[in-house]
C-alpha cells in the first residue's frame, strides 16, 4: 500500500499538466485498488483467525486421539491380565483381575469405547477375527469359545476386531464303512 501512496503523489504533481484527466482516471483506478486490496487484507485477517481456531481443535482433537490411545492400551494390559489370571478361575488372583477388568471396562465406557468381549454367541466377523478353532461338542458349531484379544468401538466405529477362538466340529469321515452281519 505504501507504494500506492507514493504513486498518488506523484500523480498529484503531474495533475497541473496537460496529462491532467488521465491522471485522474489513473488516480481513480488506484483508489478502486487501494479499496479492493483493503477487503483482501481484510478477508486475509479473518481466514488466518479461522485457521488458528482449526488449528487448535486439530490439536485437541490429537490430545484427544492420544487419551483414547492410552486408554485402550491400559484395556489391554488390564484385559491381558484378566485372561492371564482367567486360566485358574480358583486362583486368589482371579477376583482381583476380574475388579480390574471390570473397572476398566467401566473406564473405558465412560470415556465412549465399547470392549468386544465375547464368549459363546455365533462368531461376527464384522466384529471378529478368527485367529484359532477348537472342536468341543458342548459348543454349537461357528460359536466363540473365548475371546484372544478383546475388540474396540469407538462412536460406532471399530476400531480394532476381538480376536477370538471359535468351535469348529468337523463332520464325520463319510469313507468310513460300517460291515453289518459280516459283509
Amino acid at each position: 500500500m505504501a507504494f500506492l501512496d507514493f504513486f498518488r503523489k506523484e500523480l498529484k504533481y503531474y495533475a497541473d499538466t496537460a496529462f491532467q484527466s488521465a491522471v485522474f482516471n489513473i488516480n481513480d483506478g488506484l483508489a478502486e485498488i487501494s479499496g479492493r486490496l483493503g477487503k483482501i487484507e481484510t478477508k486475509q485477517k479473518e481466514t488466518s483467525i479461522q485457521l488458528e481456531e482449526l488449528d487448535d481443535l486439530l490439536q485437541r482433537d490429537d490430545k484427544k486421539c492420544a487419551l483414547i490411545d492410552s486408554l485402550i492400551a491400559l484395556v489391554d494390559t488390564i484385559g491381558d491380565f484378566y485372561f492371564f489370571a482367567g486360566a485358574d478361575a480358583n486362583s486368589p488372583l482371579f477376583e482381583q483381575a476380574q475388579m480390574m477388568w471390570n473397572a476398566a471396562k467401566n473406564a473405558a465406557r465412560s470415556a465412549g469405547l465399547e470392549v468386544i468381549n465375547a464368549a459363546n454367541e455365533p462368531v461376527n466377523f464384522y466384529l471378529h477375527t478368527v485367529e484359532s478353532t477348537e472342536q468341543n461338542f458342548d459348543i454349537p458349531n461357528g460359536y466363540i469359545i473365548k475371546t484372544l484379544k478383546c475388540g474396540i468401538i469407538y462412536q460406532n466405529e471399530i476400531i480394532r476386531r476381538a480376536v477370538v477362538m471359535v468351535n469348529k466340529i468337523d463332520a464325520p469321515n463319510n469313507n468310513i464303512f460300517i460291515f453289518k452281519d459280516g459283509i
